[in-house]
């Protein structure tokens, strides 16, 4: 198709881009498409370096996890073990050795009979030693050569001064004494019948239940 321009020479527009256009046009085309790919260039670098960071992380977080478990399963255990010994503990503390008690028991009955301080022979040896709160008794019976008190009461002063058969126990009642009547045909035929007891210390353990429940959260207010 043929157009023809009739406008003067000097109205005329030029239909031709001038050198100096183009490549202020280039220049500008590189230097938007140039920022827009270092701009993309940085961001998916820095993208790809903190997706390559977390995923460091997350590697070393999983494999420090089973330890944490297993340093979580050993704290578990250990509070379980004071938990044990402490009560094996408090137990041992409380415990009465009765075989070294024994022993210290036939020692004063017969080391001082040849000296006539307590010319004695027990009937029996009884320990009450109940489960609840109340305290243990130990009680020891027997009788004592002659009419003289002094033998019960010489005996009953070494069992209480004694320091291991008073370990543990913690009050001695006074002895009771009585006068058997004589009996004929029967040595020594004149004795003194006695008693006395002991008693063991008690744990309150309705005080330590009462101590160790845990306290009731205060209700709040309005309610």
């Amino acid at each position: 198709m043929i157009q023809i321009n009739l406008l003067p020479e000097e109205l005329r527009r030029n239909t031709h881009t001038s050198p100096k256009a183009l490549a202020l046009l280039f220049i500008a085309s590189v230097i938007s498409f140039g920022s827009a790919g270092v701009t993309g260039f940085l961001w998916f670098n820095m993208k790809a370096d903190r997706e390559a960071r977390v995923q460091i992380a997350q590697d070393q977080l999983d494999s420090l996890m089973p330890r944490a478990k297993y340093a979580d399963s050993l704290s578990k255990e250990k509070a379980e073990f004071d938990k044990r010994n402490n009560t094996i503990t408090e137990i041992a503390s409380s415990r009465i050795v009765w075989t070294k008690k024994l022993d210290r028991l036939s020692e004063v009955v017969n080391r001082d009979v040849t000296l006539a301080r307590h010319k004695i022979w027990l009937q029996s040896v009884d320990v009450d030693s109940p489960l609840d709160t109340k305290a243990g008794v130990v009680k020891v019976e027997g009788f004592g050569v002659g009419k003289n008190l002094d033998n019960p009461t010489n005996f009953y002063d070494d069992l209480k001064t004694d320091p291991v058969f008073n370990a543990g126990l913690a009050e001695f009642t006074a002895p009771t004494q009585k006068v058997d009547d004589k009996e004929i045909g029967v040595i020594p035929p004149e004795k003194t019948e006695f008693g006395f007891s002991a008693k063991m210390p008690a744990k309150d353990i309705k005080a330590k239940k009462h101590t160790a429940a845990p306290k009731s959260a205060a209700p709040a207010p309005g309610k």
